[in-house]
């Protein structure tokens, strides 16, 4: 019967969670507001962030999961209203949306992202080890002046990427969408953030026991680090 289970879970897989839309306005007292599964990290790091968790549930057969595919569906418009007039010309849209094998400390991820270092979870000088991002892109996005002088959509200016596709054993997944607006004064500013899904594709397989061992020895002592 055990054999017949571990078949039934190997193979291809997609893993794949929901994030809802945001909309709030900044307040210097308070940063952005709460709004649905959305969080503030208050200030001084004046973000807003969602997690959600996938359960993969390898554990209990002892599988591995094998990336082969993680991206992010988020069909909309960003939008941010401009916070003084005339705008800022350091009015800026950071948008980090991250996929890791453990939870993450957001104001730290935000914190190091705009240090001197400008490090990713799993660059170094991060608290994240590269293993642990399973994926993770950054984008920065500016108010597209091509529609109006005044508008308020945001188009990506530009793209990185510092995902490790890294297999797996855990038997959750943590994934964030980190969005950090960018003035010298953020005051009245309204952002708006499209619904959103991610995906993660992949096989799931059984490893030869040493391997499997060693990488769970690994994640023990990188969630002990």
């Amino acid at each position: 019967m055990a054999d017949e289970k571990t078949r039934a879970l190997t193979g291809p897989r997609q893993l794949k969670t929901m994030v809802g839309e945001y909309t709030g306005t900044f307040d210097p007292a308070t940063g952005f507001p709460a709004y649905g599964t959305w969080k503030t990290t208050g200030t001084p790091n004046n973000a807003f962030y969602a997690e959600e968790v996938i359960d993969v549930n390898l554990s209990l057969d002892r599988l591995t999961f094998f990336p082969e595919s993680m991206f992010l569906q988020d069909p909309g418009i960003y939008t941010k209203t401009v916070s003084i007039i005339p705008e800022d010309p350091t009015d800026s849209f950071v948008v980090v949306d991250i996929v890791a094998v453990k939870s993450l400390d957001v104001a730290t991820v935000v914190t190091e992202l705009f240090s001197p270092k400008q490090a990713a979870p799993g660059m170094i000088g991060t608290t994240d080890d590269f293993n642990q991002i399973i994926m993770g892109t950054w984008r920065m996005m500016a108010n597209n002046t091509q529609i109006s002088q005044s508008s308020n959509i945001l188009s990506t200016i530009s793209s990185k990427d510092f995902s490790s596709a890294s297999a797996f054993a855990q038997d959750t997944l943590h994934c964030y969408r980190i969005i950090i607006p960018r003035a010298t004064d953020l005051t009245g500013m309204a952002c708006t953030v499209p619904a959103s899904r991610f995906i993660i594709q992949g096989m799931i397989a059984k490893e030869d026991e040493l391997p499997y061992m060693m990488r769970l020895k690994n994640s023990y002592e990188l969630y002990q680090g």
